[in-house]
């Protein structure tokens, strides 16, 4: 296939809400009767903030015009709280993004928030920060948050949207490799975080990335199919698998309705020939053709009668063999054939006699072994015995095929 993800447009837009503020705070009127030494409000400061809290219940928008007013009376921290409250509930109200910020930001700098309600107002202002593009302030927030709210994955994943959106696409990527790991010990999903890690990559030219973030997207055991078949994509356009090692990738999108693309199943049809596997070539032409995918193909119409024309024969040719192969190679590719036909116990059997008779390709019968057992449901088997392959490229295509065993289990 060609080595190229140029065609996988994969740019997730990640909505990110308006975050209300949870919490009450102390009003001017009560906190004036405060000793100085613990902190007041000024008269200057309550002569603006009183009428200014009471017609915010009443006519938002009319109190938004005294917002400059209030905002030049405070001259304390005391008053940065209860200011930015009244000025962040005006922008509530009036779903005003950027007041919202203003009041928020008040309340985050002036340090007087209670312990309990710190980490929700660093995490809103981070995220309103985001909201007005104003990303290295929303970070500067979002760093404060993560130490209160180790366990929140929001943060994380909001961080690393604003660094992507200042082009530092590396920081962004481990930023939601952790926003990743938070919400797996969590047991919450994580397909969402994981293709928009794959898009960031595959997006912006990091190709050794992309094709660990492909993984991770297939490792989530994604609902979405479009992820699936995304995640296939850029790991096969830029695997380096020889010929018969982008057969076993092939087999698996296939198992994993992965392939789609034409070019793939031409991939398809070049790696496995109908002469040999006719069972296998029969079955992929059909389902290419069922999904409009090889219409009009001369190529899937030949392999197609080829295939059909040696189907019951092959099979036929294969029963002495089978019984008694001369050695690993012969029963390696006899159990190809089978496994081609769905008869994975006899594949299996074959594959095992062939790793016991020292078959040079050792890696490749274990693959075939694995993907046997997991065509009869023997997922963990299927899961051991790919996990039996450490080295080179079957090693990388061992994961994938690990991904959907336990996807299956």
């Amino acid at each position: 296939m060609k080595r190229s993800i140029s065609r996988a447009a994969m740019a997730v837009a990640l909505s990110l809400g308006v975050v209300g503020v949870v919490g009450a705070t102390a009003t001017p009127a009560v906190a004036a009767k405060k000793k100085k030494s613990q902190g007041e409000y000024s008269k200057e400061f309550i002569a603006v903030y009183q009428p200014l809290a009471e017609q915010v219940e009443v006519d938002p928008a009319a109190a938004a015009a005294g917002i400059p007013g209030l905002a030049a009376a405070i001259a304390s921290d005391d008053e940065k709280l209860a200011g930015g409250q009244v000025i962040y509930n005006i922008g509530a109200k009036t779903q005003d993004v950027a007041t919202q910020y203003q009041g928020v930001k008040l309340m985050a700098d002036s340090g007087k928030v209670a312990p309990e309600q710190q980490g929700s107002i660093l995490l809103a202002a981070g995220q309103l920060g985001y909201n007005m593009k104003d990303y290295a302030a929303a970070r500067g927030y979002l760093n404060q948050a993560a130490v209160l709210l180790p366990n929140d994955p929001q943060v994380p994943t909001i961080i690393a949207e604003s660094y992507v959106q200042d082009g530092n696409y590396a920081q962004a990527l481990a930023m939601l490799s952790k926003a990743i790991d938070m919400k797996t010990a969590a047991g919450q999903p994580t397909e969402d975080s994981a293709f928009r890690g794959l898009a960031i990559a595959a997006n912006n030219g990091l190709n050794d990335q992309a094709a660990d973030w492909a993984l991770k997207v297939l490792q989530s055991n994604p609902t979405k199919q479009e992820y699936r078949a995304e995640a296939y994509k850029v790991f096969a356009a830029l695997s380096t698998f020889t010929k018969d090692e982008e057969l076993d990738l092939l087999r698996l999108m296939y198992r994993d309705n992965g392939l789609s693309i034409r070019q793939q199943y031409m991939a398809y049809l070049q790696g496995a020939d109908a002469r040999r596997r006719p069972a296998e070539i029969q079955a992929v032409i059909e389902q290419g053709m069922a999904n409009g995918l090889l219409s009009g193909s001369a190529l899937a119409n030949d392999e197609l009668k080829i295939a059909k024309g040696r189907y019951d024969q092959t099979l036929k040719e294969l029963g002495a063999d089978a019984k008694n192969p001369g050695s690993g190679s012969e029963a390696m590719a006899i159990a190809d054939v089978y496994l081609g036909y769905g008869k994975g116990a006899e594949a299996e059997a074959l594959y095992t006699k062939a790793i016991e008779m020292n078959v040079a390709e050792k890696a490749a019968a274990l693959t075939g072994l694995g993907i046997a057992q997991a065509d009869q449901g023997k997922y963990a088997a299927a899961n051991a015995t790919f996990g039996q392959i450490a080295t080179g490229n079957r090693a990388k295509l061992a994961t994938l095929w690990i991904a959907y065993v336990n996807g299956k289990m």
